[in-house]
């Protein structure tokens, strides 16, 4: 599937997770977190645009930002975990 597909079928499911066939390392995982609502220091109320999060093999989570290869050439994402590629 490519990065097009994720961000589609992301935004449309928000309980999926993908990862990469090329990710070594178990436990990888990107996601599409739902559009929210923020309070600003202000106190007004602002949309959150679409976020694409991944969650890396130390635990750590951040904003996602693929690589050029990730975005346009990669074919090899699909649904799941990295570590536990689709049957």
């Amino acid at each position: 599937m490519s990065w097009s597909d994720v961000l589609q079928r992301g935004t449309a499911d928000p309980s999926l997770t993908f990862a990469r066939a090329r990710w070594g390392q178990a436990g990888k995982f990107a996601w599409v977190a739902p559009r929210q609502t923020i309070i600003a220091p202000t106190g007004e109320q602002y949309p959150l645009c679409t976020t694409v999060y991944f969650k890396d093999a130390d635990e750590v989570v951040k904003p996602y930002l693929p690589s050029m290869d990730g975005m346009t050439e990669a074919d090899d994402w699909y649904v799941g975990i990295s570590g536990h590629p689709p049957q």
